[in-house]
């Protein structure tokens, strides 16, 4: 980013005469904004700060994007061609951009958002401008054929004065070109000429560059205006183009077009321009007094600047090459060494904003991107580091010349890209030129309620704080959760301050302290938590049984011991294989108790939940109980009933089949277990279990072929086995046996 500022005697008057009116005080902290820009590839940034926008030049695109100081989009100029560099008038009124395809420099009203003017430059294809000695320069040309030209918006001219009599006689007479002009001056200052027989016709006296100026001259010139500096820059190429005057061919020797900077004013007689198509490259400083550019002072072998800058007050210059890896001062007097910047690995990027202060970026995908210091202190006020970009998370960089401060200051811009040049953003930093105040705090971990406790904490920055720095401490708890003013605490020489506090409440209590910020620090805070010892307080959940029947509804009374204010509880229900839900949150009763009823179809964990108070801490207590299943088994396929003793038993002929259908509370996947055994001697004996699937209805149907022989005796019953069955929700449920004989 080079200077790009046209300032005006007028402008400088109007903005300082109104200084007296602006007030000083503490602005609030704004949030740093981050805005994908709809560019191709950018090329140049400018701020204007009347109508608080950002133009961004984009020769890809042939574009100029207009946004706002947020980033957003506000605007769009196209058919701006192969537009690079951008150029600020003092007064924000325009915008001057060079159409490097088009060898032109366009005007962009910058209220209008649209190009006014076009200034044809011939076949100079320009890369840079600036502005100084009142004229804006640019630089063109590559590959050998560099150049250095001017853009005289306001050329001074000189009118043809009125003739006087005498004059008109002297015209009327006609002397030959032999004629000697000898002026005769008269208390009234009029020229009387006298004449030569050996005048020659063909000249005039006015064309002979060794007479000294006379009005009879000027009453001789040719009618019409004429170029102050005509006379200067005869050796140049000068044409004129929409009321300005176009001059080439200032400076030849350059291998490609010259990056120009001035100071952000615009009104010094300085120019700096250095070659940056080739390294090792050439410094060059001009002096313009005359009105064309003399060397003041060169300097051969340094690296090759992509960005370079003239400090506000004139004295310096800041390059940034891609190495070595700080931003290079020189004195602008004579180009000697004037110290140093040190960012790191390729600088490609300076700014100075009208205060002074210096934004240094460098492509760096690891390190911070941006360093901001003070003008002539190597030691850096802050850093940012962008982080990644994109949906590839690519790490961000900065672009080239891609750095630009708002006029007043207050915020600074930046374009960054990927990796590979994608992902254009525009990144809005306020209070960029403030270091960074970071503040500490440090409690114990833990502590005793109602006993004192001492926090303590630090305030640092790069730069030294004001003496009788202050930072405001709060406190937050339960009792106070929006925090609650513990005053101001005195930050010693060395950035410690320190504190005491006697919580009276328990639980989590975090001390906050803040620093406001100030002209040259931004706010800043930190925190930290200590935990307050609180009573534990009783609390119990219970029902009258562990095991209940399949959809019994049961009563679940949760109770609470001696709390200081909080007297609620809430009672949750969670089935296994569910959601916990809350079934019931109320105050208890006189006798510490809150009952709910829930009717229980699978096994349930029961939960009670005090949330805590002042002193007494958070409690949970739980009361699991189990859920049986429904299950019953229907016989067929029997011809009679009987009792053998005092049992049922069901009765097949010995080749018969005996089927047996089960129906059991259904789950998905769920299955019965079916178990058969068999009367011998006096003892039941198993004959074998197996499990049988169970439908959408929860019913399963199983038949058992007859043993082939009468007088057996044998006994079936259906299970749902926790873990067996195929799930785990329920208790285990034994059905009932279910009694058969086979007879002939």
């Amino acid at each position: 980013m080079r200077t790009r500022h046209i300032a005006s005697g007028t402008a400088l008057s109007v903005l300082l005469g109104s200084a007296t009116l602006l007030g000083v005080t503490a602005a609030p902290a704004v949030a740093d904004t981050t805005k994908a820009l709809p560019l191709t590839s950018p090329s140049d940034i400018v701020v204007d700060g009347v109508h608080k926008r950002v133009f961004i030049s984009s020769a890809a695109d042939s574009a100029v994007l207009v946004t706002d100081y947020s980033g957003t989009v506000v605007g769009k100029i196209a058919s701006e061609q192969g537009a690079s560099d951008l150029l600020l008038s003092a007064d924000s009124s325009t915008v001057y951009v060079a159409l490097s395809t088009a060898d032109a420099i366009s005007a962009i009203d910058t209220a209008t958002l649209a190009e006014t003017t076009r200034y044809d430059l011939g076949t100079a294809a320009p890369s840079s401008l600036a502005l100084a000695g009142g004229k804006i320069w640019f630089g063109y040309g590559s590959g050998g054929d560099g150049n250095l030209g001017s853009l005289d918006l306001d050329p001074v001219v000189v009118p043809t004065p009125t003739p006087t009599a005498t004059e008109t006689a002297t015209e009327t007479a006609e002397p030959s070109p032999t004629e000697s002009v000898t002026p005769t001056e008269t208390a009234t200052d009029t020229a009387t000429p006298t004449e030569s027989a050996s005048e020659s016709p063909s000249e005039s006296p006015s064309e002979s560059p060794s007479e000294s100026p006379s009005v009879t001259e000027s009453a001789t010139e040719t009618a019409g205006t004429q170029t102050a500096d005509a006379a200067d820059e005869a050796s140049a190429d000068v044409t004129t183009t929409n009321g300005a005057v176009v001059t080439l061919d200032l400076a030849d020797d350059w291998y490609s077009g010259p990056l120009l900077a001035a100071t952000a004013s615009g009104d010094s007689n300085t120019l700096v321009a250095a070659d940056s198509g080739i390294s090792p490259s050439t410094l060059r400083v001009y002096d313009l007094s005359t009105g064309t550019p003399t060397t003041q002072a060169e300097r051969d072998g340094v690296a090759s600047p992509a960005d370079m800058a003239v400090t506000a007050d004139g004295t310096q210059l800041i390059t940034a090459s891609g190495a070595p890896y700080y931003q290079q001062a020189y004195r602008i007097s004579d180009l000697a060494d004037d110290g140093k910047y040190t960012t790191d690995s390729y600088p490609n990027a300076v700014a100075v904003a009208p205060g002074g202060t210096i934004a240094a970026g460098i492509s760096g995908a690891y390190e911070p991107d941006i360093y901001v210091f003070k003008q002539g202190v190597d030691k850096q006020i802050r850093n940012y580091d962008f982080g990644v970009v994109g949906s590839p998370g690519y790490s961000s960089e900065l672009l080239s010349s891609g750095l630009a401060w708002a006029p007043d200051s207050s915020r600074l811009f930046a374009i960054t890209v990927d990796v590979y040049g994608d992902y254009p953003t525009l990144r809005v930093l306020n209070d960029a030129t403030k270091a960074v105040s970071k503040v500490t705090v440090s409690a114990p971990a833990t502590a005793t309620r109602a006993k004192k406790l001492t926090v303590t904490g630090t305030l640092t920055a790069t730069v030294a704080f004001p003496a009788g720095a202050k930072v405001t401490v709060t406190r937050k708890d339960l009792t106070d959760p929006k925090g609650k003013s513990l005053g101001s605490k005195s930050v010693a020489s060395n950035g410690k301050f320190s504190f005491t506090d006697t919580p009276v409440t328990g639980g989590d209590v975090t001390y906050t302290a803040t620093y406001a910020g100030d002209a040259t620090h931004t706010a800043g805070s930190g925190k930290d938590t200590v935990k307050v010892s609180r009573a534990t307080p009783t609390v119990t959940v219970k029902t009258s049984a562990s095991t209940y029947s399949y959809g019994k509804t049961v009563t679940v009374t949760a109770h609470l011991g001696k709390t200081y204010k909080n007297r609620k509880l809430s009672i949750y229900a969670k089935p296994a294989g569910g959601t916990k839900k809350l079934l019931k949150t109320g105050t208890v009763n006189s006798s510490g108790n809150l009952a709910v009823k829930y009717r229980l179809t699978r096994n349930t964990t029961f939960s009670t939940t005090f949330t805590g108070d002042a002193r007494y801490a958070p409690k949970t207590a739980t009361r699991s109980v189990g859920t049986k299943v429904n299950v019953s088994t229907a016989v067929s396929k029997y011809y009679k009933t009987g009792k053998i003793g005092s049992t049922k038993y069901y009765y097949f002929h010995k080749n018969n089949t005996s089927v047996f259908t089960t129906t059991m509370s259904y789950y998905p996947g769920r299955a019965q277990l079916l178990q058969l055994q068999v009367y011998y001697q006096g003892r039941w004996y198993d004959a074998g279990s197996d499990y049988f699937a169970l439908n959408s209805h929860g019913k399963s149907a199983v038949g058992i072929e007859g043993p082939g022989e009468s007088g057996v005796r044998a006994r079936v019953r259906a299970s749902y086995i926790k873990g067996g069955s195929g799930d785990s929700v329920n208790t285990t449920t034994h059905g009932s046996w279910k009694y058969v004989y086979f007879t002939n």
